[in-house]
């Protein structure tokens, strides 16, 4: 009969492959395939979360988070596939990622030596240095791959590399938050400064706190002529190691520059940087009903400062004080992990995806 016969073109059962054989491309019993490129799916999908972020959120970090996960997602996809088909961009840019890291390593294995060679071994300074040795490690790791290689060993290279990575990248992304927002000027209605509270040198401010008082008494020069001068509220108690409270010591430091003790509100209870911003802010809220405060500290620690009165629901300005070159690096080390602890489920959750695109890099060895 027509159409009835089994190679006849049109029977479904032998149009390809043969009779009773499945389409051409499909095995028997396959029913999902992981996608062609997964490693540039999950950066697609990592990058739309970013800006998705940037415009819900646009102060939190897990928008950098989103965005360097999708950087480093795409980075795992040209490192794996792009080799071949581009040996010369791969080349170029695993030189350039080279040489970052290098430079990177040097710079926190150096700084953090100066900086224990000058104050002591101090456990933010020690861990500066360790820092420098795990990315000159993460590096003599790949030097060993390369000579003695291994199916295993680059299974765990790739996996090491990517974390390395994405925290590079990610605390590079920091620093520039650091710097930008550092720089930020105050507002020229301020009628309240608040100045944060750093380590005494004996009974006097040290060298971090001298330069928030320096910073507070500039904007202070800074005002209209004939505009009432700023209150200085002088945020900061007494440490475990301090012979007294942070506050007093600025106060003898501000009057000893000329400022009358009528424009200086201490408070001397606060331990941290939550409780600088809320004290503070009962004490301004309940003498002087419609101001507008700028708080100083120092420049790197401005974003985070920033972040916390936002969460502690105080309406301020924050400006940064200048940082001696030499501490800037360890500082800003020591605030990236402080960020990370401070929003660690959302962070360290959404850092945790980075395992999509590692495994999948890695089954495609």
């Amino acid at each position: 009969m027509a159409g009835s016969h089994p190679y006849r073109a049109g029977n479904p059962r032998v149009a390809r492959g043969g009779r009773g054989q499945p389409p051409s491309g499909l095995k028997s019993g396959a029913v999902l395939h992981m996608p062609e490129y997964p490693e540039y799916l999950a950066a697609v999908v990592f990058a739309a979360g970013g800006v998705v972020n940037a415009l819900l959120a646009p102060h939190r970090f897990s928008t950098a988070v989103l965005f360097c996960l999708a950087v480093t997602s795409a980075g795992l996809g040209v490192a794996g596939r792009g080799a071949a088909a581009h040996p010369t961009t791969a080349t170029v840019l695993a030189v350039a990622a080279l040489l970052m890291a290098l430079a990177l390593g040097l710079m926190l294995l150096a700084d953090g030596v100066l900086l224990v060679r000058r104050y002591g071994p101090q456990a933010a300074l020690l861990a500066t240095g360790a820092a420098g040795c795990a990315v000159l490690a993460v590096l003599g790791l790949d030097a060993v791959f390369h000579a003695v290689g291994g199916e295993a060993f680059g299974a765990l290279v790739v996996a090491v590399n990517a974390v390395a990575g994405y925290l590079t990248l990610l605390f590079l992304v920091f620093a520039a938050y650091v710097f930008v927002r550092g720089r930020s000027t105050p507002l020229p209605e301020t009628t309240h400064v608040v100045v944060l509270g750093a380590g005494l040198d004996g009974d006097r401010p040290g060298p971090l706190l001298t330069r928030r008082l320096e910073r507070a008494l500039a904007i202070d020069a800074a005002r209209a002529p004939g505009a009432p001068g700023v209150v200085f509220v002088l945020s900061g108690g007494q440490g475990a190691d301090e012979v007294r409270s942070e506050a007093d010591a600025m106060a003898d430091y501000l009057q000893g520059r000329g400022v009358p003790a009528d424009r200086i509100v201490r408070e001397d209870r606060s331990i941290n940087t939550g409780q600088n911003l809320r004290f503070s802010a009962a004490l301004v809220d309940g003498t002087t009903p419609g101001h507008l405060a700028t708080v100083v500290t120092s420049g790197f620690h401005v974003y985070r400062t920033t972040l916390l009165a936002r969460r502690v629901g105080v309406p301020v300005h924050v400006v940064g004080a200048p940082t001696s070159p030499a501490y800037w690096l360890a500082a800003t080390l020591r605030e990236f992990a402080a960020i990370l602890w401070l929003d660690r489920l959302p962070l360290i959750g959404l850092s945790l995806l980075l395992a999509v695109p590692v495994a999948t890099a890695v089954f495609q060895r």
